[in-house]
């Protein structure tokens, strides 16, 4: 019946459209007032426990970096360099959606971000280069997913803090499954050009490459020095974070010029906004972990899941379904955080790895990001491009499909998220 009361009262509020904060924080306290004789104040000891984790400053810091890196300059540099790289080829306008959503991925750490930033760019200069209005929307929306996959990725930070694992680790494992979505978005988009005819633009130009490269050094290299940092030891995710924040400042200000106080001050400004909207996400969901441990939800989930199966295939199987599921509705941070006390007790009694699951987690959930009826990247991507969401929806669907089939294969190769962060550590 406590059980019943807590579930029904989030997917009402929910369903009414409120904030995903406002109702597990609202769900966790009508629980604790109507089903328990504790002190409604341990609601506030949750929340405030909950962000007060030092490790947990890696993502505003994330954020932020992502923010400045978009008021810059940084993004329409890569995309140049990625025209002279695979500009030319058929398709090649595609193509360069695709890499260059893959190298602001590697900087950000945003689906929504990288969406924005790539389809502000790149949607017009498709249009009037003949590709279909709608395909371009759909490209770039689930160009849009490496962001939380590709490393440094926000919500594979919030995944580590509520599974207990090092944000190192888990930023490391979503490396080789992101780009298994960058490789399977790719080839469909290279298949759909060449079968409508969608040539490239211009030729190949060994010297455009290198001016484009020496112009884009400083925003390529943003990646490797937080990647090289960690994976090298010198220092931690968190750390990383804020060298990530420093050092896009200092590329923005003084080697791009594109920054200046004022649009310093905005973009801080929105990092601000994002920043708070992810800590009352944690902050709620730690008072909703509060109630779901003190119910032994995770246990019984067990139980259940175990005496349905001891397989550990349809273990999988499930997983992948709930957070497909899952993520039609809520959005990746907020889903990851509510699921991942449930799920890992029940993936250690499988004998799944918790690194993997997360990769499995982040992976579905990201795709959730171009489902709809949530499908943030969609709504965006659609934005931009100034098209009604119900033609962006078709075109969307073979997108869906091919990344399912990424996500299957990142499910069923475990050694695909495990085996950096095992190289990491030996």
């Amino acid at each position: 019946m406590n059980i019943a009361l807590l579930f029904g009262t989030f997917l009402i509020l929910m369903a009414l459209g409120l904030p995903i904060a406002l109702t597990m924080g609202a769900s966790a306290a009508l629980y604790i007032v109507c089903c328990t004789n504790i002190s409604p104040l341990i609601i506030m000891q949750q929340t405030v426990s909950g962000v007060n984790n030092y490790v947990l400053l890696a993502a505003p810091f994330f954020i932020m970096a992502g923010a400045l890196m978009e008021s810059g300059g940084i993004s329409k540099r890569l995309v140049r360099f990625c025209m002279s790289l695979v500009g030319h080829c058929t398709g090649g306008l595609a193509m360069v959606v695709v890499v260059a959503c893959a190298f602001f991925a590697a900087m950000s750490g945003s689906a929504i971000a990288t969406t924005a930033a790539v389809g502000a760019i790149m949607i017009p200069y498709m249009y009037n280069n003949g590709y279909d209005k709608d395909f371009a929307c759909a490209l770039t929306a689930t160009s849009g997913i490496f962001g939380p996959l590709i490393p440094p990725s926000i919500v594979m930070v919030l995944y580590a803090v509520n599974a207990n694992q090092s944000v190192g680790t888990m930023l490391i494992a979503g490396a080789v499954p992101g780009f298994v979505m960058v490789l399977c978005t790719g080839l469909l988009a290279v298949f759909v050009c060449r079968r409508n005819g969608w040539k490239g633009t211009g030729h190949f130009d060994i010297k455009e490459v290198w001016t484009s490269f020496i112009d884009a050094i400083w925003a390529i290299l943003s990646p490797l020095i937080i990647l090289g940092g960690i994976y090298s030891g010198i220092f931690t995710a968190t750390e990383a974070a804020a060298v990530a924040c420093f050092y896009s400042m200092i590329v923005g200000l003084f080697v791009y010029h594109e920054l200046n106080f004022k649009t310093m001050i905005e973009a801080l400004g929105k990092a601000m906004k994002s920043t708070g909207n992810i800590m009352l996400i944690v902050a709620s969901s730690c008072a909703f972990s509060f109630v779901l441990s003190r119910e032994h939800v995770a246990s019984m989930a067990a139980s259940a899941m175990l005496s349905f199966s001891s397989s550990r295939i349809v273990f999988l199987i499930c997983v992948v379904i709930i957070m497909l599921i899952t993520g039609c509705f809520v959005d990746a941070s907020p889903a990851v955080m509510v699921l991942a006390p449930i799920l890992a007790p029940i993936a250690e009694q499988y004998g799944v790895s918790l690194v993997h699951l997360g990769a499995i987690m982040v992976t579905a959930t990201s795709i959730g990001m171009v489902t709809p009826p949530l499908g943030m990247n969609m709504y965006m991507a659609a934005q931009i491009g100034n098209r009604p969401i119900h033609k962006v929806i078709p075109a969307t669907i073979p997108f869906i499909f091919v990344t399912v089939i990424g996500l299957l294969v990142v499910t069923f190769v475990p050694q695909l998220s495990l085996w950096l962060p095992g190289l990491m550590h030996t």
